[in-house]
Formats: structure tokens, C-alpha cells, sequence
């Protein structure tokens, strides 16, 4: 619900556009693109890092479970004799 109000909200503002009466150096356009591009690389990096964590634990879960099972005895099954 939030995400979509956001969104309408982004929308209309896009659409409502009006002359700035701003000016922006070409510097300036330079350090929100270093921003973006260094945010989004650090961003990456660091959901690798959590996704590899989660492979790791997920893994050695899966490992302790397999050793569980394979660690107990078999057991025959009593026959019923009739």
C-alpha cells in the first residue's frame, strides 16, 4: 500500500513538471553520478556478503542434518508373526 502511494506520488510530480528557475554546474551533475555509482556498488558488495552468508549457514544446516542422519543406527523392523 505504501510502495503505491509512493509511486502515484512519484507520478504526479513527474508529471507536474515546472521550470526550476535552478542551475546545476556540470560538477555538480558529476558528484550525484560518483554518489549513485559508489552507493550502488557498495550495495552490491555488501548484499554478496550477506548472500554468501546465507548459503554458508544454510549449508552447514543441510551438512548437520545429513550427519544426524547418517549417524543413527538402522534398525531391522520386528517381523510379526502371526
Amino acid at each position: 500500500m505504501l510502495t503505491r502511494v509512493a509511486l502515484i506520488c512519484v507520478g504526479v510530480l513527474i508529471a507536474a513538471q515546472v521550470h526550476a528557475q535552478a542551475y546545476t554546474d556540470p560538477g555538480s551533475g558529476t558528484l550525484i553520478w560518483q554518489m549513485l555509482l559508489a552507493a550502488s556498488f557498495g550495495l552490491m558488495f555488501y548484499l554478496r556478503r550477506i548472500i554468501g552468508w546465507f548459503q554458508r549457514f544454510r549449508s552447514a544446516t543441510n551438512k548437520s542434518r545429513s550427519a544426524e542422519v547418517n549417524a543413527a543406527p538402522l534398525e531391522e523392523p520386528e517381523s510379526v508373526n502371526d
